[in-house]
């Protein structure tokens, strides 16, 4: 049996050195991420890991950049604080021939990172974090980019969310004392006007609170019909878990933003999970999408994470977005004829179209915008107690 393994393994060997002999002896053209690796109930990391590393070998193994170098890939754990993050990317842009460096989950962290960007030069391309800062500054030129969700739109959609599916007319907002908070605020400040929702109440929490307990009171006081929260896995946990305490008509239904599962929620609540009306909003499913890109995709981490269905793949966006992120990068070092972070940050707005796995971009970016997804892209899902995000109507 070792024998067997053992001629396996030099088979499969021998099979990528023949797809790609020149690459191992060309210096390689780096990207960083950087992402809360270190947070134990955060499944974005890795799985955003996956997206990057199935883009990078597709490419590789189709003769890499630059006549024939490979790319390759460095990563930091930011643990979830942003003045680490922020170390992080001034670490990764000091490495030779390193292009850009991709931000994960926490919108806060990518919004600090901001000024070391444009103070150091390199390209940072948000490939989870939605708050609008991340691409709305005065910075000329800008080196942020996103292949992400946006909250002008992303959280529109979640008002409206509420309006239709819901019937809500008086909402309250639950939402985090972050960037990421504070963005999702402004948006729906400005939205109300138009809206048919109006949020009587917004209440903001801490990360690191114990409870929501009295933010929810608050709504239920104020006898608002419907919550739109704003958090990841632990404060979704808490706050299913006080809402499921509720009667009956005491549980207000919940449109959530998707860093809540962007991680295992599920296992946080169990049971109490089935007791409360909540959909998370993505830009993403694997889910009957018949995309080549996306199919690809899927195949690859079934093959490489020992996973037997596209259901089981957690955090699906953060692998889709960073997927087409390293496809978009590798055209512009195409483009630049360089790894230098300015020439690519330059290319990146001149990209051509491109067929990927979340979507078609007629044109990527564009010197006056750095955002690579839209409205267009918005779906909800619910989350089961397996952890599946299926989709809803």
């Amino acid at each position: 049996m070792a024998q067997v393994l053992v001629f396996l393994v030099g088979a499969w060997a021998a099979q990528a050195l023949a797809q790609s002999p020149a690459l191992t002896q060309n210096p390689p053209v780096w990207i960083g991420f950087d992402d809360a690796y270190g947070v134990k109930t955060n499944t974005s990391a890795i799985v955003s890991e996956w997206g990057i590393k199935a883009a990078m070998e597709e490419i590789n193994n189709n003769g890499g950049v630059l006549n024939g170098r490979p790319l390759k890939l460095m990563t930091t754990d930011n643990k979830g604080v942003s003045a680490r993050g922020k170390d992080n990317f001034v670490q990764l842009a000091g490495t030779k021939d390193l292009v850009a460096v991709l931000s994960g989950k926490y919108s806060p962290i990518s919004v600090e990172m901001l000024p070391e960007a444009h103070r150091l030069n390199v390209p940072l391309i948000s490939v989870w974090g939605s708050a609008d800062p991340i691409t709305d500054h005065d910075q000329k030129p800008s080196y942020s980019f996103r292949v992400s969700l946006k909250d002008d739109w992303g959280v529109e959609a979640m008002m409206k969310r509420l309006s239709s599916k819901y019937m809500v007319r008086q909402a309250c907002a639950i939402l985090p004392n972050t960037a990421w908070g504070r963005s999702a605020e402004k948006v729906i400040q400005e939205k109300s006007a138009q809206s048919t929702t109006k949020f009587s109440v917004v209440r903001w929490y801490n990360w690191g609170d114990a409870s929501l307990k009295e933010h929810y009171k608050a709504c239920l006081d104020s006898r608002t019909q419907g919550l739109l929260f704003v958090g990841n896995e632990k404060e979704g946990a808490i706050l299913v878990k006080e809402i499921a305490t509720q009667t009956p008509p005491m549980r207000l239904p919940v449109v959530a933003h998707w860093g809540a599962v962007g991680g295992t929620l599920h296992e946080l609540v169990k049971e109490e999970l089935s007791m409360v009306r909540i959909d998370f909003i993505q830009t993403f499913t694997f889910i009957n999408n018949k995309r080549p890109r996306a199919v690809f995709l899927a195949e690859w981490i079934l093959k490489n994470n020992g996973l037997k269905s596209t259901l089981e793949i957690p955090s699906p966006v953060g692998a889709a977005h960073a997927y087409d992120t390293v496809h978009l990068l590798a055209k512009a070092i195409e483009i630049a004829q360089t790894t230098s972070p300015q020439k690519v940050r330059d290319a990146l707005e001149k990209l051509p179209a491109f067929n990927g796995a979340v979507r078609h971009y007629a044109k990527p970016f564009t010197s006056q915008r750095h955002d690579a997804l839209d409205k267009s892209q918005v779906l909800f899902v619910k989350l089961t107690p397996s952890g599946q995000l299926i989709p809803q109507d």
